[in-house]
């Protein structure tokens, strides 16, 4: 068959030669892309998820801001309460006027300093800026009353706005006879803000 007969059989057969070369050029697109289907499946999962994700964060971000108001006020309030290392005078007045509530006699009062924290690797730990927000600063206090007064003491410091941690206490007696008066002596921790 010679060119001029495929062009006459083509015009003889004009819906044949249009089928065949749709068909073939189905073909041919369709095994181009052929792989390309499961990227497109695995695409349209991928931005289902997403859009599952933003609808919920959407759902759950009703009265967000509110939400973040309220944490703020709270963390202000929680960081009133807070010691700060540098401001002696104001720390050692905290204890001073529990003194004068108690009626017992603070006769040493010292801020050792601030607690560098040993933290085991394998325990899970805070995120930074948290851990990084806050010090313990360590006191030493020795004092003297009464049983009654000396428990009071500890339940107002126990009870008070700031937070604290008991390290040592030691209860004795002085040693002459007949005196009710106690000797207190102990060291503790207070929560604080770190210097910045």
């Amino acid at each position: 068959m010679s060119f001029e007969g495929i062009i006459e059989f083509v015009r003889k057969n004009l819906m044949i030669a249009l089928s065949v070369v749709v068909i073939a050029g189905c073909m041919t697109v369709y095994t181009l892309h052929l792989g390309k289907k499961s990227d497109l499946d695995s695409e349209i999962d991928q931005l289902n998820i997403r859009i599952s994700t933003m609808l919920k964060n959407i759902k759950n971000s009703k009265g967000l801001e509110e939400d973040i108001a309220a944490i703020e006020e709270q963390i202000e309030a929680l960081d009133e309460r807070m010691f700060h290392a540098q401001e002696l005078a104001t720390n050692y007045n905290y204890f001073y006027n529990i003194e004068a509530a108690t009626d017992i006699e603070v006769n040493d009062l010292r801020q050792i300093g601030i607690v560098e924290e040993k933290v085991d690797p394998r325990k899970r730990r805070l995120p930074k800026p948290v851990v990084n927000s806050y010090v313990k600063i360590r006191y030493h206090m020795k004092a003297t009353g009464r049983y009654g007064e000396l428990v009071n003491f500890m339940r107002k410091l126990e009870g008070g706005p700031s937070f604290y941690r008991l390290e040592k206490f030691k209860l004795s007696r002085p040693s002459s006879a007949g005196i009710e008066e106690l000797s207190m002596d102990v060291s503790f921790l207070m929560l604080g803000k770190k210097p910045s």
